[in-house]
């Protein structure tokens, strides 16, 4: 069978008309539950099989869990059409903001240490560095113009919406300036702050790369020199910034590939553009569009009933389109009705969730199984906005599930200090606020709210702990002392030791709320150098007081969805579905809101096309199109709800307007009516949770985290808790981008030692550590550091010049398909090139900044069998992938210039994947049993939180032992760590 044959039957016809469409532009305008994915994917192969290179192809996914998705939907296709799977690792899927970050890398490896921030780190950032950046001139300024009094947080929410808007509008700061000189300068300072600071936002990476390509730098153009086609999903979620990078790429590229749905466009208040989708065919005149009608999710009523209501709410301002289902299945169930009060609207919700449960659901390969919880979800516009009364939107529904023992995970935002473990930990950090505090606080503390919130808490080590931290962060400063260095994590984790979380069998809802308050810190410590004083501690409690407990999740972070109700705002559950989905709080007012004008902080006349647009705003089109993604989010039972009486409120809400447009003969209205028939009362069955569809993100540093211990990943990977920051953090980093500089400086001949040294010292940076007052007569820490990195860079040139001599180090992204997922990760590549820049050979290198050999006497800190498996799984598919020769590898210890070689032959490189298989299936079966052992434990970063017990594995299935360097030229045989069978004192 051809390729060609293949995707004819892997996809169906209107999906393969878009895949193999032969023009330079594509639009493939997919409505709710097509299959873009699978079109998407369809498409990457078809240009595989046509001979296009797999590093010629770079698809750009809305968010990295997309990314995974479709990686592995692209493994299949490739699977389907007999290629090599292996060929997605030469290929880019993944979000525009880590293609970006990619490139800048290749231009200037200084970048390769910077820091990326997300909005919640910004927040920090701007919070550690306000009295730098002038901001309350800016505030002063707005306050006086507006008549308003703005706080402090509220002014840190406008700067960081401003600083991305200038980045995502591609605004000239001098323009900024003209219209509003404090803003301007303002920006313009945090600007030079970041980068001297080493960071950098999406936004701004952005931006630079945009930049970058239209002055054509070298760096960029060569960047693109591999690229002929771009492919885009979510297209309809593109800003101004995005838009012009795509743009710039495909004036390198052969073809242009887009997917998207104009009506499920719900970023717009964020500076997403929806008319990059309408006008893409007036943009591209010889497109082709293919529109993908067949709904494969919903019955025909959610069907049709959407799309009436999208065709009647938009009209003119959408893309016509006519879905129709794939098929109808029974039981379903469509009704709208305003309830009298929210009490009985989470009554009969609660209630229907209860009477649906084990409902006998035949699944669309025949199978037919009992709903549980997963099955089930809650979705409202919004949770900013608290009730009249005080309570939150949300709380009505979660005390009615709650009444019935219903099991729920709440990712509706602004929820992680109404739970008590976060909430107890929140206050024990308060009490360090403004002293050390005394006995009696403390125990006053410990029996209000810690010990019930940790029944197993030890007063006596509480109190050390507070004894502690109370005298180190309430330690003068005094000048001409060095400043300690204090990290809260590390403060956060000796409390949780001293509440014995290790020993409370605490579910995963309590550990993953814990797990958010430690990425909390994680956050904090990203970009404050430490919190070593009063001060800098207050500015971490204001941040918890004030914005993090809006700024969080606190839905499970696990991979796969938890068994259980999902409560969500519609945003939160773009991309998914469910057998039965409840979209509450529809009342006019609420679900359509009120329309929300503009009122950013940058100049209205800079951005005047984007706010013509629908950007940065919130109107009656950008509503509908939200209510139309909610209730297509529904398989095959939709409940639409809302209330006259709301809580606390003084009148009667009216029905929504979106709620009385949907019309289908199967809605019903009547369900208030005693006179009606009942809701149908379906047939059970076993309850049988659905496989979960979503992609592990299996990074290589997960998968040997799962190797060395199944918990340490349990903790880390699923609950989300994060280590105390070591010494020098970043040291090796700092190195490592030493190097890759140095290759992109000497690309042909080595340098001399001098040189290296310079260039090493002169990008070095640590944000940990700060530099001494006096670095010529009294060194510290920093300095120290940084004269051993010149040290180490000097001491590679010196030895290992032939590396530089016609050739180059790159450092590339490696993927490799596996049964059930995608492992990603980096590993360093020493390409021997020609006088024509032809590669003629490439050598894996692994550089580490460590010291040591393979034996296990050489260095305890050296893991060879994860150091071994990084290098074995690139060998895997580089050869295919880049077209070289990579069967050799090696792991380069920089600090003693020792370079280890790597078994990759084929015994070994397939026992490094038959490693890699068996934890992907024992993280995909929720195996996570603690693997204890005296060596592993003393040097875990969560010893402290972990009971260190030795558990049995689910599966009896062990992993063949991975083929490790002796330091002899042959072999050593190791299982890897997690069969461990000594227990921690052994």
């Amino acid at each position: 069978m051809t390729a060609d044959e293949a995707l004819r039957r892997w996809l169906t016809d209107e999906q393969y008309a878009a895949a193999v469409a032969p023009e330079a532009e594509v639009l493939a305008l997919a409505g709710a539950g097509s299959g873009k994915s699978r079109t998407l994917a369809g498409r990457v192969a078809h240009q595989i099989a046509g001979g296009a290179p797999a590093e010629s192809i770079v698809a750009f996914t809305f968010t990295e869990k997309a990314g995974e998705q479709i990686k592995t939907r692209v493994a299949a296709a490739l699977r389907e059409c007999a290629l090599d799977p292996y060929m997605v690792g030469g290929m880019y899927i993944g979000t525009i903001h880590a293609w970006c970050r990619r490139v800048l890398g290749d231009m200037d490896a200084r970048y390769r240490q910077f820091d990326v921030l997300d909005e919640m780190q910004f927040r920090v950032y701007l919070i550690s560095r306000y009295p730098k950046l002038g901001f309350n001139a800016v505030r002063d300024n707005h306050n006086t113009n507006s008549g308003n009094r703005r706080g402090y947080f509220e002014t840190l929410a406008q700067m960081g919406r401003a600083w991305q808007m200038m980045n995502d509008e591609l605004l000239d700061p001098a323009a900024v300036a003209a219209e509003d000189p404090e803003l301007g300068q303002a920006l313009e300072r945090l600007r030079t702050q970041m980068e001297q600071d080493n960071f950098i936002d999406f936004s701004l990476m952005q931006r630079l790369v945009v930049e970058a390509l239209e002055a054509e730098e070298p760096g960029a153009v060569q960047a693109l020199a591999a690229l002929r086609h771009v492919l885009v999903d979510e297209y309809q979620d593109v800003d101004v910034v995005q838009e012009r990078l795509i743009s710039l790429m495909h004036q390198h590229s052969d073809s242009l590939f887009v997917v998207g749905d104009d009506d499920q466009a719900i970023y717009g208040w964020r500076g997403a553009d929806v008319t990059n989708i309408l006008e893409f065919d007036s943009r591209y005149p010889n497109a082709s569009v293919h529109k993908l009608l067949t709904n494969f999710r919903s019955t025909s009523a959610i069907v049709e009933a959407a799309g009436g209501f999208a065709a009647q709410e938009l009209g003119a301002m959408r893309l016509p389109k006519n879905l129709r289902a794939h098929a109808d299945r029974s039981p379903r169930e469509i009704a709208a009705v305003q309830f009298p009060d929210r009490s009985a609207e989470a009554e009969f919700v609660a209630g229907r969730i209860k009477e649906l449960m084990g409902t006998a659901y035949e699944e669309s390969d025949g199978v037919t199984r009992g709903l549980t919880p997963a099955d089930f979800a809650i979705l409202m516009r919004s949770t900013k906005q608290p009730e009249a009364d005080g309570t939150k939107r949300h709380t009505a529904f979660i005390d009615a599930l709650d009444a019935r023992g219903i099991a729920y995970d709440l990712n509706a935002g602004g929820q992680l200090f109404d739970r008590a473990q976060p909430s107890a930990i929140r206050s024990a950090f308060e009490l360090l606020r403004e002293k050390s505090p005394d006995r009696d606080q403390v125990e006053r503390l410990f029996q209000d709210e810690l010990v019930a919130a940790f029944p197993l808490a030890d007063l006596g080590r509480v109190k050390s702990v507070f004894a502690d931290w109370g005298r180190r962060i309430h330690t003068p400063v005094t000048a001409g002392v060095p400043r300690q260095r204090l990290f809260p994590q590390q403060l956060l984790h000796d409390l949780l030791e001293a509440l014995d979380i290790a020993h409370s069998a605490f579910d995963d809802g309590v550990m993953t709320d814990l797990g958010t308050f430690s990425r909390i810190m994680k956050d904090v410590e990203t970009v404050y150098v430490s919190i070593d004083g009063k001060s800098r501690f207050g500015e971490l409690l204001n941040f918890l007081q004030n914005v993090a407990g809006d700024g969080y999740e606190t839905g499970s972070q696990m991979m796969s969805r938890p068994d259980a109700v999902s409560v969500s705002t519609v945003h939160k559950a773009k991309g998914l579905e469910f057998p039965v989905v409840f979209v509450v709080d529809v009342e006019n007012g609420r679900f359509p809101g009120r329309r929300r004008a503009y009122d950013g902080w940058i100049p209205e006349v800079l951005i005047q096309q984007a706010i013509d647009n629908g950007s940065y705003q919130t109107g009656a089109p950008d509503q509908a199109r939200l209510f139309y993604t909610a209730i297509t989010r529904a398989e095959r039972f939709l409940y639409i709800t809302g209330s006259a009486q709301l809580p606390g409120g003084k009148r009667l809400a009216r029905v929504s307007p979106f709620a009385a447009r949907l019309t289908h003969p199967e809605i019903r209205r009547d369900i208030l009516d005693p006179a009606a028939p009942p809701l149908i009362s379906p047939s059970q069955a076993a309850p049988h949770r659905r496989g979960d569809a979503s992609v592990l993100p299996t990074t290589y540093s997960q998968i040997h985290t799962y190797m060395r211990c199944p918990h340490e990943y349990k903790l880390g990977v699923v609950n989300g808790f994060s280590p105390a920051i070591p010494e020098l953090f970043g040291f090796g980093r700092a190195v490592h981008a030493a190097v890759g500089k140095l290759h992109q400086s000497y690309p042909d001949a080595a340098p001399s030692p001098d040189a290296a040294r310079s260039i090493a010292e002169e990008m070095f940076h640590l944000k940990h550590v700060a530099p001494s007052a006096d670095p010529i007569n009294r060194p510290g820490a920093y300095e120290r550091a940084r004269q051993k990195s010149g040290e180490i860079v000097a001491d590679y040139a010196d030895r290992y010049g032939a590396d530089f001599d016609l050739k180059r180090q790159v450092e590339l992204p490696f993927e490799v398909p596996v049964k059930g997922a995608v492992i990603s990760g980096a590993i360093d590549l020493l390409l021997s090139v020609d006088a024509t820049d032809k590669i003629n050979e490439a050598k894996v290198i692994d550089f580490k900044t460590m010291e040591g050999g393979p034996e296990p006497t050489n260095n305890p800190d050296l893991h060879w069998e994860d150091l071994s498996l990084q290098v074995q799984l690139y060998g895997r598919g580089a050869e295919l992938v880049h077209g070289v020769n990579a069967r050799t590898g090696a792991v380069h210890l920089l600090k003693d210039g020792q370079r280890v070689q790597v078994p990759v032959d084929l015994d070994a490189v397939d026992s490094a994947v038959s490693n890699v298989e068996w934890a992907v299936d024992r993280i995909t079966a929720g195996d996570f049993p603690q693997r204890a052992s005296g060596s592993k434990c003393s040097g875990c970063d969560f010893s402290s939180i972990c009971s260190k017990k030795l558990e049995p594995f689910a599966g009896e299935i062990e992993p063949p032992a991975l083929h490790l360097p002796d330091g002899r030229g042959g072999k050593r045989f190791l299982q890897v760590g997690a069969f461990s069978r000594t227990g921690p004192d052994q």
